[in-house]
């Protein structure tokens, strides 16, 4: 009944050796299946444990092992009882949960079923009251469940498909709906499939792309943060991560009824141990302290001497100030700068143009999301051509192309603080300005030619009268010192 395209159990032949033969050298997010199985449940999702994958269809659930194929188990409900569209499903703790729903039909009836992972027997039901939608994924992260309530053009409005965060005991806490622009990618539906990947973001799909689309879930914003698309080579629907094996995704194929097995491989670099400045060249400066470098006293930058910065990248990092505290990172060769900064204690402040999270001297954020001083800010750079994107604390707050007539003004600032638009293989350095700063948790990864950043309108906070006199006085000495070189 099942079937492997390819066989992995040759004498010391690996599914990790297939994967480096094969991909090591190709610029793909996402490679082409290292396996397809054939599962006549391959209809709505799968889930996967270490040992088993779990092909899912309305009411009916097939058990099959990993490294044969072979089917081991099942469960099927009758077509007219309770169980009328089960979606996706995830392996916890011995059980299998699986999103239910009673789509197409109105009003929408929702509830997770959980079954025994060993026999595939139903063990219990949670019932969700009044639900918002259709349920479609669940997945646990850190204690909480997350849940997407989906709805579809046919029956309703997908705009109001949602994420929800319930606690252990499914009290809702918080709810997310899903940017404008990827519920026009979904089409007149909705997301099939979501879950947490190895890099702590949530991947989701829709109900027929092969897409795997990027969120972040911002704290305090209600709608999630779309940050790019990954190719992928199954049609939507639910999927899962292999947690034995990280960064192996499941995803199906339903028109041909089968599981395929891909690597997605987003090529996260990390940059700092958290112990030792291997990699990094200070003047002694700076210190490590509680896993953070930590800028000590006065004495010049901190650079990353390793490798530059790659031409389409991502950088990650987490960053701390001091009361009136000035720092940056600086991403690509002369003045790139993701500004670090104390918006309140620190003069630079009152212009946006140099505030937390601004390319600075450059572009504004559209809003300051920085949190109280003495608290750790997560900071993000996602740079692919001429588009630059800035993240602060899970919210995308500099998103434009610098190619766009739109911020002519803007780039020429730039260029007469002295960056070289082109100009690319910089180092990426942590500048000292005289006050304590931390980072850390810095990680980079190359962005490869198959994956597409999310765009999103844009708006920078307006620069007040006042500070825009003093900008355009600094301006005006910059360039009377250049003419005079």
């Amino acid at each position: 009944m099942t079937q492997m395209l390819t066989e992995f159990r040759q004498p010391c032949f690996t599914l990790r050796a297939l994967f480096f033969l094969l991909f090591a050298s190709s610029p793909l997010v996402a490679a082409e299946p290292l396996a397809v199985f054939k599962a006549a449940e391959a209809h709505q999702g799968v889930a996967v444990d270490a040992a088993h994958l779990y092909a899912i269809t309305n009411h009916a659930i097939g058990k099959y092992r990993k490294d044969s194929g072979e089917r081991v188990a099942g469960w099927e409900g009758p077509k007219d009882g309770r169980i009328k569209h089960l979606n996706a499903g995830v392996v916890l703790d011995g059980r299998l949960y699986c999103a239910h729903s009673n789509f197409p039909s109105v009003p929408e009836a929702s509830s997770v079923e959980i079954f025994d992972a060993t026999t595939l027997q139903p063990m219990e039901s949670h019932v969700f009251g009044q639900p918002p939608g259709s349920l479609t994924w669940i997945d646990r992260r850190e204690g909480f469940w997350f849940a997407c309530f989906a709805h579809y053009k046919s029956t309703s409005d997908p705009a109001l498909s949602v994420v929800v965060k319930f606690d252990a005991d499914w009290k809702e806490l918080a709810r997310w709906h899903f940017p404008s622009a990827l519920i026009q990618r979904f089409a007149g539906n909705s997301s099939s499939g979501g879950g947490f990947g190895p890099d702590g973001s949530l991947y989701v799909t829709g109900h027929d792309a092969a897409e795997l689309y990027v969120l972040n879930v911002p704290e305090q914003e209600k709608e999630l943060v779309w940050s790019s698309t990954i190719s992928i080579a199954s049609a939507g629907q639910a999927f899962a991560w292999d947690q034995s094996n990280p960064g192996v995704l499941y995803s199906i194929q339903r028109k041909t009824k089968e599981v395929l097995v891909s690597r997605i491989e987003r090529g996260w670099v990390t940059l700092f141990d958290g112990k030792s400045f291997d990699g990094w060249e200070q003047s002694g400066n700076w210190v490590v302290e509680d896993g953070a470098f930590y800028r000590k006293a006065r004495g010049g930058q901190l650079t990353y001497t390793v490798a530059t910065v790659p031409d389409d990248f991502e950088i990650g990092f987490e960053w701390k100030v001091s009361a009136g505290c000035n720092s940056g990172l600086y991403y690509r060769p002369a003045q790139y700068e993701y500004q670090v900064l104390d918006n309140i204690g620190s003069p630079y402040g009152e212009n946006p143009r140099q505030a937390a999270a601004s390319l600075f001297f450059c572009m504004a954020p559209s809003k300051d999301a920085t949190k109280p001083v003495g608290e750790w800010n997560e900071g993000r750079i996602m740079c692919k051509g001429t588009v630059i994107q800035h993240w602060l604390n899970g919210q995308k707050v500099i998103d434009f192309d610098y190619t766009d007539a739109r911020w002519a003004k803007e780039i020429e600032l730039l260029r007469i603080r002295g960056a070289d638009l082109s100009a690319r293989g910089g180092k990426l350095w942590l500048q000292d300005h005289g006050q304590d700063v931390w980072f850390r948790n810095l990680k980079w990864r190359a962005i490869p030619e198959g994956e597409t950043l999310a765009r999103a309108d844009f708006t920078p906070m307006p620069v007040p009268m006042a500070a825009l006199e003093k900008e355009n006085e600094r301006v005006r000495k910059m360039l009377e010192a250049k003419k005079a070189k």
